[in-house]
């Protein structure tokens, strides 16, 4: 379990965006101009890809760890 001073694991952060992404889905089919399922998926696949970049990215740059 992380504390208050461990960063969040990335795989929580990368739901908590996916959530975001399907709370602005609910908030826009109250507008004017609701996503159709092809802009929300295109929303959540975006989400996926930059947290894929981002593991890519920690996986060819190794972190120190404090000793």
């Amino acid at each position: 379990m992380a504390t208050a001073t461990e960063p969040r694991p990335l795989a929580d952060l990368e739901i908590d965006s996916v959530l975001a992404v399907e709370a602005a889905w609910e908030r826009r089919s109250h507008g004017l101009k609701p996503w159709t399922t092809e802009e929300f998926l295109d929303q959540v696949a975006a989400v996926h890809a930059r947290y894929q970049r981002r593991r890519e990215w920690l996986r060819t740059h190794p972190q120190g760890g404090a000793s």
